[in-house]
């Protein structure tokens, strides 16, 4: 019997520490992790990456005077945005930090509403259609900006990036879920 205690006692700490791993992991989800599975989407679908023309990583001065985020509201981030002042692809992965998720978003949803009145007037490479499906989505502390889509190759069919602003978002969920 003592030896039947030993054991289950045995087993039940090992299962204990087992769970404990596996919610950690969780936890130490990154940015650039969220983001790769982001990028994993596309190439999957397309090829290629979200974003095609002149991708340009953000950088801290770019997170601050471009989206509007301070550092003592931001764990982690990793993004691209397109290096062409006629496109107004973005990418952008935020692992806030506690208690900083609605600041983000809030800062995200900002950058978000002038993009669309600075591409407002100016109707190239698809900025209209893409900033239509474009969107800020939150997931526990996460929030990613999503303005991403690949252009059809054939002019003549209907330009509409609801569906890739849908895969970027589910792949962005999966990844923060995991």
């Amino acid at each position: 019997m003592k030896r039947f205690l030993s054991v289950l006692l045995i087993l039940t700490l090992f299962g204990i520490i087992t769970l404990f791993s596996c919610c950690n992991s969780r936890l130490d989800t990154t940015a650039g992790e969220v983001y790769n599975a982001v990028q994993s989407a596309f190439l999957e679908k397309y090829g290629s990456e979200a974003i095609l023309n002149a991708p340009t990583d953000i950088d801290d001065t770019v997170l601050s005077e471009q989206f509007h985020l301070s550092s003592s509201d931001v764990e982690d981030y990793r993004g691209v945005t397109a290096g062409m002042m006629t496109n107004c692809d973005a990418l952008l992965v935020v692992k806030a930090r506690s208690g900083k998720l609605e600041a983000v978003r809030d800062a995200l949803s900002q950058a978000l509403e002038e993009q669309r009145a600075q591409f407002s007037w100016y109707a190239v490479m698809d900025n209209p259609e893409r900033l239509e499906a474009a969107k800020v989505v939150t997931e526990k502390d996460f929030a990613a900006l999503l303005i991403v889509g690949i252009s059809p190759d054939d002019p003549d069919l209907p330009v509409d990036f609801t569906e890739d602003v849908e895969m970027a978002e589910k792949a962005f969920r999966n990844a923060v879920r995991a």
